[in-house]
């Protein structure tokens, strides 16, 4: 595998729980993921300024600022950059609003393991290990 990159990613998450299982789906899907954990959006956005990111998985509700106030005002930063926003409350509006800041991806904290590798591995640009077998 000669084009093996490390990619690197944010994890938003306040949860010590949720985030030891998003780790655990990361490393499923590469070995070659760098993560960098923060609990809060403003910490988020400080390391956003300091490092570019290839991918950020932010939790929706943080203490302070919420995901998507984090995610407007990381787009000025980096406006490229693929975010996956997670959220335990679920709803029509809210995924309306998040879409609307582009490149963003909105799932529900209930979302299955087989699922945001699927959405992490094509965020990442990475070879999915169940089609790696393509000519």
């Amino acid at each position: 595998m000669a084009r093996s990159q490390c990619r690197s990613v944010l994890l938003v998450e306040d949860s010590e729980i949720d985030a030891h299982l998003t780790c655990n789906v990361l490393q499923e899907c590469s070995t070659d993921i760098a993560v960098d954990r923060v609990s809060t959006a403003e910490e988020a956005l400080t390391q956003v300024g300091k490092k570019p990111y290839d991918l950020i998985i932010c939790d929706f509700c943080l203490p302070g600022m919420n995901g998507l106030s984090f995610l407007k005002l990381m787009k000025k930063v980096r406006s490229n950059v693929r975010v996956v926003l997670l959220t335990g409350y679920p709803s029509q509006e809210l995924e309306a609003q998040v879409i609307r800041h582009g490149s963003c991806t909105y799932l529900s904290k209930a979302v299955d393991a087989v699922t945001l590798m699927k959405i992490i591995i094509e965020a990442l640009g990475l070879q999915d290990p169940a089609v790696s077998t393509r000519s």
